[in-house]
């Protein structure tokens, strides 16, 4: 087929072949195709053809979102001339996702110009993309992903190319940027991250925070700036409930009970608000004040609708269905004029080097921290001439070859090429001398800018005490003698505003936090290497080796022989990595990857059992095998570590703080079913733990079911130096409770038992037992017929307490059949709407 394609693309006119494959390309990009083996060969094929006719291969859909990289990959090797735009996003985790044929090595791609730097940037963002199987948050990736990372010599590169980038930088960064740069960077921070990335990461074993810290208090915090009436206003309502809206020049803040209205003059008006107990759910959503044409309306919601009234007329109710969403801290959607309302984009016709003027009357007796002309405040974005021939590190530029912001008073600061014009705020003219570019998303979080770096100082963060940004105009120095000393580098002791004070003692937490970081970066100098987790081990595998074990014996989760994703997740083998430094206060984990799996910790014999039995699955048993050894080495084996399970309930959600708070030493390793209103969680818990108020323990899952750590890692050692166990006819037979068909599923692990009807007793089963097909099917049935838990409880009494015994005698059936009789401990199931 591909010979005769070839050949009536060769037989065309000049360019065709180019334009019939920027066709195929477009609408590849517009369906969303996977790899296609046989077009990279066709393109292969034509590569000679496609150069000497000098047409470029074009593909107006594919650089916002760009999935091509094998083709394009090609493109680059082959020298095949294109013409795309510079990517918005390229989707690596997809590329990993698809495992057809034809998959190319990248390293082409990620050296041309227009993928470069986006691609660089996507692989580094690859660490931490859940779909590629990551933990979102910054938290280190798994080893076993990196390495499949780092298989593509492609991705290996830019990932070298942008990790050296990034940390290039850091010695000369400020607090804002090093912030920045660490967080991207915490998908490396672990021995298998410094094995692979050991001369960069040295680097940030040599930061030093608190010069990072100077340099951000000489550059300047927006808390140095105040608007007395918005302070005085926003000081005397909640700041948990408080909520802002604009109407520039009107300024609205409110919390629950009390609105007040400021102007470029003050205070306007003040309201408290005359709102109607709610009850159920509509009475958890608080009231809201917005602004229309300088009126305020207070509404609130109410039997499914809106209701309000105007606060000049607060006795008249009325339907007030406003159909905005509340984002951040304003209670409507922002619009683009939000981030410096009032002023106005003007065109500059025959400026020359000017691109972009914002311009806005300045309110009459105004300090004009943004600087003034003529009573008109803002700014130009001017590229000056020649090129940008100056770069040292990240994200630093030569002002002489780059842009600038100039405001109308002529001051000017260099702009940073990651900055949007769109989010500027002005050149800040802060007490103590200095101009800092000024910028600010739509959320309202505010960034100032390092003119000697082109990097954050400080931000994004929403500063404490301050209006939006629109009314920063009306903003004055705070404390001029702290600001003095901060700009010279002097103690912080100089300053004496409170406000100002604590502004300077949040920007020394982060400091401390970051010092934090690079000492445990400087310990993974020393740290040994950790076994390797077996590829298998993923979330996948795990559930389907606990198939049964985790929820109930029903299987209402039928064993899944296929992925829905080729991209394996770590997250459960992460977890219990990582739990002895969570339980000492480190950030836990988001989340363990695989539901129930507290549940086998009540029986981990159950676990060895199946994993020694030869009807297991050769990567099943693998992975039962690292579980175990996980589980042993996390203190999750027997409660000589100190640790408890346990199910709470409590009328909060469990965050680290919120547990630290109630003098817990405890992580989140799951939730359970619960109500609404409710959190309803299973704990790992170090030390004693009791009821407090706001938290009810409900169930403890008990530890040491089976022997104890060192019990499960002599099994372990034995199943990896003697195999599988060989199945012996006799054990089933010698077990009365059941006909020997159903003793034999359930003592060889009841691996196949499924309520679902597309699970098939593989041969190798029906070889190893004798059963047939048709009696394992109705066995299994039976089997998983059983009560929730209980076949759980039922295998871990089956095995042997000595794990040598499996070898020598078999399951343990006086202790099964002991099991049989007695009932099982039901496991919890939270319903409160029974209670």
């Amino acid at each position: 087929m591909l010979d005769k394609i070839e050949l009536r693309l060769r037989a065309t006119a000049p360019g065709e072949p180019a334009r019939l494959l920027s066709r195929r390309l477009s609408w590849r990009a517009e369906h969303g195709m996977s790899r296609s083996a046989p077009l990279l060969e066709l393109v292969a094929r034509l590569a000679d053809r496609l150069r000497g006719d000098g047409v470029a291969v074009t593909n107006p859909s594919g650089s916002s979102f760009f999935s091509e990289l094998d083709v394009y990959d090609l493109f680059v090797a082959e020298g095949i001339p294109f013409e795309l735009d510079v990517p918005r996003q390229i989707e690596l985790s997809d590329w990993f996702a698809d495992d057809g044929p034809g998959r190319r090595p990248l390293l082409s791609l990620g050296t041309h110009p227009v993928f470069e730097a986006e691609f660089r940037k996507s692989c580094l963002w690859l660490l931490g993309d859940h779909r590629f199987g990551a933990d979102v948050g910054g938290f280190p990736i798994h080893p076993n992903l990196l390495a499949r990372a780092l298989s593509v010599p492609g991705v290996a590169a830019a990932l070298t190319a942008e990790v050296d980038a990034l940390t290039a930088s850091l010695g000369a960064a400020p607090l804002g940027e090093v912030q920045r740069i660490m967080y991207r960077l915490g998908t490396l921070r672990s021995p298998a991250g410094y094995a692979a990335f050991k001369p960069f990461l040295e680097r940030i074993a040599a930061l030093d925070a608190p010069a990072a810290l100077a340099r951000t208090l000489r550059c300047g915090l927006p808390e140095e700036l105040v608007w007395p009436p918005y302070e005085q206003a926003s000081a005397a309502l909640d700041a948990g409930t408080m909520r802002t809206d604009q109407e520039w020049p009107l300024l609205a803040i409110h919390d629950a009970g009390t609105a007040v209205v400021l102007g470029p003059s003050g205070v306007v008006a003040r309201h408290e608000l005359a709102v109607p107990a709610r009850d159920g759910i509509d009475g958890q959503f608080p009231p809201r004040c917005t602004l229309h044409d300088g009126r305020l309306l207070v509404s609130w919601q109410q039997g499914g609708g809106e209701r309000g009234y105007w606060a000049d007329t607060p006795g008249v109710e009325f339907d007030a269905d406003l159909g905005g969403l509340v984002l951040g801290p304003m209670t409507r959607l922002p619009v683009s004029e939000d981030i410096v309302p009032g002023g106005r984009f003007e065109p500059v016709p025959g400026a020359g080097p000017v691109r972009l003027r914002w311009r806005r009357d300045l309110w009459p007796d105004a300090p004009a921290v943004f600087g003034a002309a003529d009573g008109v405040t803002g700014w130009d974005v001017i590229d000056t001439a020649g090129a940008a021939d100056g770069v040292t590190g990240w994200n630093v530029v030569d002002i002489a070859g780059g842009a600038v912001v100039r405001s109308v008073d002529g001051r000017q600061v260099p702009l940073p090429p990651t900055v949007r014009t769109a989010t500027i705020m002005g050149v800040l003219a802060l007490p103590g001398g200095g101009d800092r570019l000024v910028t600010v998303d739509q959320f309202g979080a505010v960034t100032v800018w390092d003119p000697a770096t082109g990097t954050p100082a400080y931000g994004p963060a929403k500063p404490e005490g301050l209006p939006p940004a629109g009314w920063w105009d009306l903003l004055r120095p705070r404390d001029p003698a702290g600001s003095a000393a901060l700009r010279a580098g002097g103690p912080v002791t100089a300053v004496t505003d409170p406000v100002l004070a604590d502004a300077v003692g949040r920007q020394a937490a982060i400091a401390a936090t970051l010092a934090a970081t690079v000492e445990q970066y400087r310990a993974l100098r020393h740290e040994p290497a950790r076994p390797p987790v077996p590829v298998t081990a993923d979330d996948v595998t795990i559930a389907d080796a606990l198939s049964g074990l985790t929820h109930a014996s029903r299987f209402t989760e039928h064993r899944r022989e296929s992925r829905t994703s080729t991209v394996p997740e770590y997250k459960l083998m992460g977890f219990l990595d990582a739990l002895p430094a969570a339980l000492d206060g480190e950030r836990p984990r988001p989340s363990a990857g695989v539901a129930g799996w507290t549940r086998v910790l009540a029986g981990l014999g159950a676990v060895a059992l199946r994993a020694a039995m030869p009807t297991t699955r050769p990567p099943e048993r693998e992975v039962l095998a690292a579980l175990l050894t996980a589980l042993a080495d996390a203190g999750l084996a027997d409660g000589s570590a100190g640790l408890s399970v346990l199910t709470v309930v409590t009328d909060d959600q469990l965050t680290a703080e919120r547990t630290a708070g109630l003098g817990m030493r405890a992580v989140v390793a799951e939730g359970v079913s619960g109500g609404f209103g409710l959190s309803c969680r299973r704990l790992i818990v170090h030390g004693p733990v009791f009821d407090r108020p706001g938290l009810r323990v409900v169930e403890r899952i008990p530890l040491a079911g089976w022997g104890t750590a060192g019990t499960v890692r002599r099994f372990v050692d034995l199943l990896a130096e003697r195999g599988p166990v060989t199945w012996r006819p006799e054990w089933a037979a010698s077990f009365p409770n059941l006909p020997v068909e159903q003793a034999t599923v359930l003592l060889t692990g009841a691996t196949y038992c499924a309520a679902a009807d597309d699970v098939t007793v593989p041969p190798s089963y029906l070889e190893v037992t004798g059963l047939s097909a048709a009696a394992a099917r109705t066995a299994s049935d039976a089997i998983a017929a059983l009560p929730k838990g209980r076949l759980l409880h039922l295998l871990n009494a089956a095995m042997p307490l000595d794990p040598a015994a499996l070898w020598e005698s078999g399951p343990d059936t006086a202790r099964l059949a002991s099991a049989w009789r007695e009932p099982s401990p039901p496991p919890y199931e939270f319903q409160p709407w029974l209670e």
